[in-house]
């Protein structure tokens, strides 16, 4: 038996066992989301606390083909009564959002859940933030969270949580 022959019966037996995916069939379309938001509130927490900026925002998404849709949200940062945090903000409003959150179906509604993650937050009058990426268990989602102004009066270190509904 020659190689040619081996690789030719080989071939056919793989065509036997596998058969053609039909030509109709098309992979998922991914989606390309934003998110922008913006929350006020109140941050007073030394382990023991309370934690919570509430506020709304808007979840935009764009798919392979150009489509656009968007959904109104609303925006929760805080933490629960005991959480690993310190902080002294009487109230702090925070502006911002995400950028690039790739998605591979199901539009805005996939970027819904609760993230966790740690951040810094420091404003009299107006100031800075950070978070670090945003990770959630509950969608498989991970994506990194900036903030482009925060006003108020207060400081803030430590993990939160962070809900999109």
């Amino acid at each position: 038996m020659k190689i040619r022959d081996i690789v030719l019966s080989f071939t056919l037996l793989l065509f036997a066992l596998f058969p053609a995916i039909p030509s109709h069939a098309q992979p998922d379309l991914s989606s390309v989301c934003s998110l922008s938001f913006e929350a006020s509130g109140t941050d007073i927490q030394f382990l023991i606390g309370y934690s919570k900026l509430v506020g709304e925002g808007t979840v935009t998404c764009i798919d392979a083909n150009g489509a656009l849709e968007q959904l109104a949200v609303k925006v929760t940062i805080g933490t629960p009564i005991l959480f690993p945090r310190v902080s002294f903000a009487p109230l702090l409003t925070v502006r911002g959002g995400a950028q690039g959150i790739s998605i591979l179906k199901g539009g805005p509604k996939v970027v819904l859940g609760k993230y966790l993650t740690v951040d810094l937050r420091a404003a009299i009058g107006s100031g800075f933030a950070k978070f670090l990426a945003l990770e959630s268990d509950e969608n498989g989602l991970s994506f990194s969270l900036g903030l482009d102004e925060v006003d108020g009066f207060g400081i803030a270190v430590g993990g939160t949580v962070v809900t999109i509904e």
